[in-house]
C-alpha cells in the first residue's frame, strides 16, 4: 500500500504540473493574432480593415477605369477619381480589406467594386458584418446582369437603382428612369435634350 501511495504522489505533481503548462500555453495562442492595437493599418485603399485593424478611411484616389491600385498619374487630364471606402472580405480568404465604392443596393447599402482587385482579391459580395434589412437585396453577379435591381459592369441603372440623377448630368431637375437595357431614360429631366 505504501508503494501505491508513493507511486500517486510522485505522478500527481507530475499531472498537476502538465495541467499548470498546458493552461499557459492555451493562454499564449488565443492571444496571438488578434492584431488588437498593434496593427499598421492605415485603412487606406487595399489595406486591411476590420475588427482588430479598424475602419477604413472615408476617401481614397483611384485611376478611373483602374481595376488594381494604381498611383495617380501626374499628367493633367488624367486625374484620379476621389472614391469612398468600404471594408469587405476578400473572395478567396477572411482577411478583409478597404476596396472602392461603385454604387448601393437596392436597399440603399453602398457595394464594393466587385472588379477592383487587392493583392489580386477582389472582393466579396456580402458585407464584413451583416446589417438587417427590411428586404431581400439581390447579390451581385461577377458577370453584369440586367434588371436585377444592382447596378454591375458598364450598366448605368438597374431597375430603380442610379448612380446619378438629373441635375448631376446638367439637365436641371426631374427625374430618370431606367431602359430595359440597363441605360439611363433622360425625358423625364427639365432641360432637354440632356447631354
Amino acid at each position: 500500500m505504501s508503494r501505491m501511495r508513493l507511486l500517486i504522489e510522485r505522478y500527481g505533481s507530475l499531472g498537476l504540473l502538465l495541467l499548470a503548462i498546458s493552461a499557459v500555453s492555451a493562454t499564449i495562442v488565443a492571444s496571438c493574432g488578434s492584431g488588437g492595437g498593434d496593427s499598421s493599418s492605415t485603412g487606406a485603399l487595399c489595406e486591411q480593415c476590420g475588427e482588430s485593424d479598424g475602419a477604413c478611411q472615408a476617401k481614397a484616389f483611384v485611376v478611373p477605369g483602374a481595376t488594381k491600385p494604381e498611383p495617380c498619374p501626374t499628367v493633367s487630364g488624367n486625374g484620379c477619381t476621389e472614391v469612398d471606402l468600404i471594408c469587405r472580405r476578400k473572395s478567396d480568404s477572411a482577411q478583409q480589406r478597404c476596396y472602392p465604392v461603385k454604387g448601393t443596393d437596392v436597399g440603399g447599402h453602398p457595394q464594393p467594386d466587385l472588379f477592383f482587385r487587392c493583392d489580386g482579391s477582389r472582393p466579396l459580395q456580402g458585407t464584413a458584418k451583416p446589417q438587417p434589412t427590411d428586404t431581400l437585396t439581390p447579390t451581385p453577379a461577377t458577370t453584369p446582369v440586367c434588371n436585377n435591381g444592382v447596378i454591375e459592369g458598364s450598366e448605368q441603372c438597374d431597375l430603380n437603382t442610379f448612380n446619378t440623377s438629373c441635375s448631376s448630368l446638367g439637365c436641371g431637375s426631374g427625374s430618370l428612369s431606367c431602359n430595359s437595357d440597363c441605360t439611363l431614360n433622360t425625358l423625364a429631366c427639365v432641360t432637354q435634350p440632356c447631354p
